[in-house]
């Protein structure tokens, strides 16, 4: 099978290897930890069952700040202790850990490489502002990408891991969905426990880690299950007119995305749902889809910002626990509706919600 430049480091791999990356069928581990799943029907009143994979609850004992857990903190700790990363970090024992991340990745990273004793470098978008207390808890070095957003993002990455050698790149954007695939199958075992039948699963797309690290092992072990992808209507990144259940036309839309993959024009107009993408999906995914024409989820629905604001105070109003980010809201919105026409689903908390930083945006109408 031909091979491709890997723009986010700079290095030849396999469309084969991209390809095998995404297949987490076969694995067969389950996370050794407990993986809590809240039901909001009471609380919301649906017909249906509204089950939340707790994300923002992922190794909240053992933080200082409980506010900063989200589902990277999984990702990472298998993605370090893959036999890839440990290998590298046996023969380099002065290298960094190094990788491309948003703001939920950058905790997750920080924390890892403190726990191993390495520094981290890692590359973000030009627009995300890192806090200025995650220097105080983690040696991290912070690089911003000279472009808009995603493209920006990707050649940094690539310029970056070209010009230095004291790196072990981790590709959590490659690689995430077999990290998080232990959690799918820990998740799976919390499902069976409750017994209900489930319609559909709802997912935000950027690399799809959760998407297809969780959400395709669920479609595996319940093939009736919908699995729906939903996004920003201000930031759409797939067209809503493809059929999905066409591999030409899946195709197709993969390539073009990838000979156009971010407009010269861009308007920086941003639905504040970070670090979702503005124009495009991740490389590794347009590359996946162009190779096997197959998305690997049954639909893609856009909800306008506005629905996003709303459902996210809707939510923290019914406890103060809810108070989740607004990539939650994204996929709780629709998740709310299908429950209220009785449909079983469950979407993932993906942290709390935080204030963040960004500069070069226009948000809501808001320029900064």
């Amino acid at each position: 099978m031909p091979q491709t430049l890997n723009s986010e480091n700079n290095e030849m791999v396999s469309l084969k290897e991209i390809v095998e990356a995404y297949s987490v069928e076969k694995i067969s581990v389950s996370y050794d930890g407990e993986i809590e799943i809240t039901d909001l029907k009471k609380e919301l009143g649906t017909r249906g069952h509204v089950l939340v994979i707790r994300g923002d609850l992922a190794y909240a004992n053992r933080l200082n700040d409980k506010s900063l857990a989200n589902p990277k903190f999984w990702l990472y700790k298998n993605l370090v202790n893959s036999q890839r990363v440990q290998e590298q970090l046996r023969g380099h024992p002065e290298h960094k850990l190094f990788d491309g991340v948003g703001f939920s990745a950058l905790e997750a990273l920080g924390y890892h490489s403190r726990n191993i004793g390495r520094k981290a470098v890692v590359v973000m978008a030009r627009e995300m502002l890192p806090p200025k207390d995650i220097f105080e808890r983690y040696d991290i070095e912070i690089i911003h990408g000279d472009k808009p957003m995603e493209k920006g993002y990707v050649e940094k990455q690539a310029e970056v891991i070209s010009q230095r050698n004291d790196l072990i790149p981790l590709h959590q954007a490659l690689y995430g969905a077999q990290s998080l695939a232990s959690i799918g199958n820990r998740a799976i075992n919390q499902l069976e426990k409750l017994g209900l039948s489930l319609d559909a699963t709802l997912w935000c797309i950027a690399s799809g880690s959760n998407l297809y690290g969780l959400g395709r092992k669920i479609k595996h072990r319940f093939p009736n299950t919908k699995t729906i992808v939903v996004e920003p209507e201000r930031n759409r990144t797939i067209d809503s007119t493809i059929n999905l259940s066409s591999p030409e036309q899946v195709r197709k839309f993969a390539k073009e995305k990838l000979r156009h993959y971010f407009p010269d024009d861009w308007d920086k107009k941003y639905s504040g749902v970070f670090p979702l993408h503005a124009s495009s999906a991740s490389r590794y995914l347009l590359l996946l889809w162009a190779q096997t024409g197959d998305m690997g989820f049954d639909r893609v629905l856009g909800v306008a910002t506005s629905s996003i604001n709303r459902t996210q105070r809707a939510i923290t109003s019914l406890n103060p626990h809810y108070d989740w980010t607004k990539s939650t809201a994204l996929t709780l919105a629709p998740a709310v509706n299908l429950a209220k026409q009785g449909k079983n689903v469950l979407v993932m908390a993906y942290g709390k919600n935080r204030e963040t930083l960004y500069r070069d945006l226009q948000i809501n109408g808001d320029n900064k």
